[in-house]
């Protein structure tokens, strides 16, 4: 281990010594990147940053052989990997002080795949979690120098911000690393550990601000050699058969942004190979983040997924399938989360003012505190977790409260998976259950209550799960448990208690002093003011003042910021986190404004006790910290997932039980008006993503909503004249297509209910908050639906959308239970008792 870390220092002084030389050089001679628009800098910065690389490797290479950590004979074994990299070197070299065209720049790096192929770093087979082999066969040279390819490239590409490629290529290396030492490749460790003191002596220099770039020289040498760490690192000893799914995990990033970047680029009509400012680094500027907090929320995530691929190498089989997977959710969720998906928000500018279509395009601004904070507390977790694990370990076993017949070894415990296992599942019930996203004004009493109870329910699922049917009372097993309880809710609420009081005494992260808005100048606002400077536990660090018209140039000491106009743009120019309200009940219009204006941002908006708080949550949690959230998140994670797995259940259920209907109904349609049985009503969906509704047909005409507006609920001439089509209309029956709408994800059984763009258009811009129906799914039903089905005179749609308001407010799977029992019942009443109810119930509500 000695020699090892030796060879690490060497490599990174060499490093060092090397890139401060090449600089002065590169400078001298003019090699350099100039700014461009599509480049970050703005100013000439020095390359060929990347020899710091080579010397660090080569002098590794030779030291660790000098050190007699591998025989002389090695040389000759991959003497092809060393004529591989002097090719890539060259080609990166020429690129840097001569510009080569595309075709050459390929050519080089192909000569060099096929090189390192010819010397046999090859993938002739894969090797599945579960030991199954999967031969390619002929395909085992083509895919391995494709895949050689896509790795140099996608380092290359991914190469856009100081420090980000160089960082990113230290994770992935050390993952490589520890790899290849689980399976004995020392060769590949010693290498690994020379590329990451290379690395990191560059990043002396390339760290932002950076004083020089890697260049291709770099990047290109950078992507080859950890194609060839993908490879050797994980293949079995004297074989071509490769654990692929490690080297996915690994190198996720870089391959992600290259595979996006790719379709996209084909997908717009362009060139795949045109350079352009839309991949990973770029997505995250946009959201706000500086540069340095881009890079890091970079590499945050390539460390969990080399701590995912290590964990595949160390625990294969079932739990090695498992870790993949979650690599894989964490990859789509990234690539969702960036707004890859770019049908969103397409149909915004036909159904919403412009104004409001510019807010909701905005993305809203991401803070980085928050993230470091959850980092700190995730890291508490896995800590505090194992440490519970260890002292019931003792606590059974070596206490001597417990009489055990034998004492299990420790390894049992931790060189298996079952710490694996009850970390994830730990950490996965935490998740569930938002236990990483308690704001800073919960108070501490709530946050330790939250944490337990989910502690407790935890430890019952486990009690169910070790339930020994042979001795269900077993003395031993339950006070194994109970200590296990005791010591997980001390350790882990121990653990975030420290780090939360540690962010508060240094004011860090989800402590630090929030950015945040007041709207209003008034004696409520001065109050707000006076009580923010007086208790140091309010940690709003408030930068102005925001009135209605913005003419005033100051409010008390405080800057007028603009008007409630100008929220949007403010609240990213300031980065703000939360707005406070300060507004009298009689300016409840303003209120609703001013919630319109904000909320699309993504912002907290809070008001004083006695303010609006028909539109804020009444949740105890929040009596220490006196002002109340507006629109307050109701429902868990847990719930969400529950709440989808019920639409999915029941919809299936539903259709197989109504099939029968569903063939008569075809027959008949098709037979009566010689058109498709389904008509296909676009509406708007979530964030704006429109859909295609589905429908059986019951009159002849396609769908216009001026025309015919029955296929959305509304009466048009009832009865109808047919009996068949009369039948499927009273009792709703028209409407069970949707039914696969909420199969696709399109909608769910109950939520607002789906409108046409032409619905937005028409009433839009006469209804408060309307855009808060297309926060969630449209719903199969809903308590709107029930509540008000034909009426359409703007009064009545006034109180729908309050309705539909309150619904999203007080989401609940009891509430969505219900509804649908609710809407069973309606479906058989008699066709004028609805609105007959709904009259009665709209005086009630006017009361």
């Amino acid at each position: 281990m000695g020699k090892l870390i030796i060879i690490f220092l060497v490599s990174l002084i060499t490093s060092w010594g090397t890139v401060a030389a090449v600089r002065k050089l590169a400078i001298h001679l003019g090699i350099g990147s100039l700014p461009s628009p599509r480049k970050i800098h703005r100013e000439f910065k020095p390359l060929l940053g990347g020899l710091g690389f080579t010397a660090g490797i080569v002098l590794t290479a030779i030291l660790g052989s000098g050190l007699h950590l591998f025989p002389q004979s090695i040389w000759q074994s991959y003497l092809h990997f060393w004529i591989g990299l002097g090719i890539i070197l060259i080609t990166g070299l020429l690129d840097d002080i001569k510009s080569l065209s595309s075709y050459m720049k390929f050519a080089g790096q192909a000569l060099a795949a096929a090189v390192l192929i010819w010397g046999g770093c090859r993938i002739q087979s894969f090797v599945g979690p579960f030991g199954g082999i999967f031969p390619l066969g002929i395909f085992a040279v083509p895919f391995t120098f494709l895949w050689i390819l896509l790795v140099i490239n996608a380092t290359n590409l991914i190469d856009g911000l100081d420090g980000l490629a160089g960082g990113l290529g230290f994770i992935i290396t050390a993952g490589f690393v520890l790899v290849a030492w689980h399976t004995g490749n020392l060769y590949v460790v010693i290498l690994g550990l020379g590329l990451m003191g290379g690395i990191l002596g560059f990043l002396r220099y390339n760290y932002h601000p950076a004083s020089i770039f890697m260049g291709d020289t770099g990047s290109l040498q950078l992507g080859y050699i950890l194609a060839f760490f993908s490879i050797e690192a994980i293949r079995l000893s004297g074989s071509h058969q490769v654990y692929f799914l490690i080297s996915l995990v690994l190198l996720s990033i870089p391959l992600a942004d290259s595979i996006v970047a790719f379709i996209r680029r084909l997908g717009a009509g362009k060139s795949p190979f045109q350079a352009d400012k839309q991949h990973i680094h770029h997505r995250l500027l946009k959201l706000g983040l500086s540069h340095l907090e881009t890079v890091w929320m970079i590499y945050l995530f390539a460390i969990l997924y080399m701590l995912l691929a290590v964990a595949m190498a160390y625990y294969p089989g079932l739990m090695g399938l498992f870790l993949f997977i979650i690599a894989l959710v964490t990859t789509l969720f990234l690539i969702w989360r960036l707004g890859y998906v770019e049908t969103r928000f397409s149909y915004l500018h036909t159904i919403f003012q412009k104004e409001m279509v510019e807010q909701m395009r905005r993305r809203a601004p991401f803070h980085f505190n928050r993230v470091w904070h959850r980092v700190l507390i995730l890291l508490s977790d896995l800590v505090m977790i194992n440490l519970a694990l260890y002292v019931t370990y003792w606590f059974k076993f070596h206490s001597g409260i417990i009489a055990v017949t034998e004492v299990r070894p420790l390894s049992d415990y931790f060189s298996t998976p079952v710490f694996l296992l009850l970390t994830l599942g730990w950490v996965l019930l935490f998740w569930l259950n938002n236990l990483y996203q308690m704001p800073w004004d919960v108070s501490r009493y709530d946050k330790v209550l939250r944490v337990s109870k989910v502690i407790t329910f935890g430890i019952l699922l486990l009690g169910i799960f070790t339930f020994d049917a042979q001795h269900p009372l077993s003395r031993n097993q339950f006070y194994s448990l109970l200590g296990y309880w005791v010591f997980m809710v001390f350790f882990v609420n121990a653990g975030r208690l420290l780090i939360i009081e540690i962010e508060k005494r240094f004011r860090l992260f989800e402590y630090a002093p929030k950015n945040t808005l007041l709207i209003g100048c008034n004696e409520i606002s001065e109050q707000i003011l006076q009580d923010i400077r007086v208790n140091p536990h309010l940690i709003f660090d408030v930068k102005g003042v925001v009135t209605r018209e913005g003419n005033e140039e100051k409010c008390g000491d405080l800057p007028v910021l603009g008007s409630y106009s100008d929220l949007p743009a403010l609240i990213h120019q300031h980065k703000i986190e939360e707005v406070i309200v300060a507004l009298p009940e009689e300016l409840s219009e303003d209120f609703i404004r001013i919630v319109g204006l904000c909320e699309p941002q993504q912002v907290i908006i809070k008001v004083p006790p006695g303010h609006h708080d028909i539109l804020a949550t009444r949740d105890a949690s929040l009596v220490g910290h006196a002002y109340l959230r507006v629109f307050p998140e109701n429902m868990l994670l847990w719930q969400w997932l529950v709440k989808r797995l019920m639409d999915i259940v029941l919809a299936s259920i539903m259709i197989v039980l109504t099939l029968p209907l569903w063939l008569f109904t075809a027959i008949y349609v098709s037979l009566k008006f010689r058109k498709s049985i389904l008509v296909r009503v676009p509406v708007v969906g979530r964030n704006g993503i429109p859909f295609q509704m589905y429908l059986f047909r019951i009159t002849k005409q396609d769908y216009d909503y001026r025309k015919n507006p029955i296929y959305l609920g509304i009466t048009l001439e009832y009865p109808l004249k047919d009996p068949i089509l009369n039948f499927l209309y009273r009792y709703r029956l028209y409407k069970l297509p949707q039914l696969l709408n909420v199969l696709l994800g399109d909608m769910s059984l109950v939520g607002p209910r789906p409108e046409p763009p032409e619905w937005y258009t028409e009433y839009g811009d006469a209804l408060r908050l309307v855009h808060r129906r297309v926060f969630v799914r449209p719903g199969f039903t809903g308590l709107a639906q029930v509540k008000y089905r034909y009426e359409l005179s703007l009064r009545v749609l006034q109180h729908r959308i309050r309705y539909d308001i309150f619904y999203i407010d007080h989401l609940s799977l009891r509430v969505d239970i219900r509804i649908l029992l609710r809407s069973l019942l309606m479906i058989f009443q008699r066709p004028g008792s609805e609105r007959n109810w709904a009259e009665k119930d709209q005086g009630q509500f006017r009361k």
